[in-house]
């Protein structure tokens, strides 16, 4: 079994415990897990174990929650809600359990939902706004769209990458294609932009945001990526 799913099965909560891997949500098109991310899951959760919950916590937030770690954010959350190293506070944990159901795992919306119904009005008041700021900084929106706008960056450097000129001050392009290989890299990179553009555009949504403000930089920051992208095909 999954250390993870292990883990997360021992958990003696009021809510229905996260039955999935982070990483293995709905195909999320989202940066590869290198052996940093799982290093650094590892150490969560055994610093959990050992009931050092102020280091996990930092580890969740600091270190998971940000690269789209559903189970991470879930953490956070949870951790929150059950007073692990910091005062209890509702509010706060219901924002990251919304954060951690973006992608509709069933476990999570079901902690999601009980959750929900159990908080006062003043509480989830206080929720939606944390929860908003959470969106426009970690949630899948913004995440898929610095994954774009990285993708775009490195085929804007096919043709050559620019240095300054020795003497005239000018711009010299040094070429760094020509072989199969870095054929084969380019296009493995034409294929994740397309699929992240698919995802954004059919599987992303905004969710229990009502207010236009409350987009409103999520939808500059697309804008802006979409007529880099424009440009990037007409060279």
């Amino acid at each position: 079994m999954d250390k993870r799913l292990a883990f997360v099965a021992g958990l003696l909560t009021v809510f229905v415990s996260v039955a999935a891997h982070a990483q293995n949500y709905k195909n999320f098109p989202g940066a590869s897990v290198d052996q940093k991310t799982l290093r650094a899951q590892d150490r969560a959760e055994d610093m959990y174990e050992k009931g050092e919950y102020g280091r996990a916590l930092l580890i969740y937030k600091k270190d998971l929650a940000p690269t789209g770690d559903k189970y991470a954010q879930y953490m956070v959350g949870y951790m929150h809600l059950a007073g692990k190293s910091v005062e209890p506070d509702r509010a706060l944990a219901l924002a990251w359990y919304r954060l951690a159901a973006e992608r509709g795992e069933p476990s999570i919306v079901r902690a999601r939902d009980a959750l929900h119904k159990s908080v006062s009005v003043e509480e989830l008041e206080r929720s939606n706004t944390i929860f908003v700021d959470l969106w426009q900084k970690l949630g899948d929106n913004r995440l898929i769209l610095d994954l774009i706008r990285a993708d775009i960056e490195v085929l804007r450097a096919r043709t050559g990458t620019r240095i300054p000129g020795a003497s005239t001050g000018q711009l010299t392009i040094i070429n760094v294609s020509g072989n199969g290989g870095s054929e084969r890299f380019y296009s493995d990179v034409h294929e994740r932009l397309d699929t992240r553009m698919q995802y954004l555009e059919t599987n992303v949504e905004i969710i229990d945001i009502e207010q236009d403000d409350d987009v409103a930089d999520i939808r500059t920051l697309e804008m802006e990526i979409r007529k880099e992208l424009a440009a990037l095909d007409t060279l």
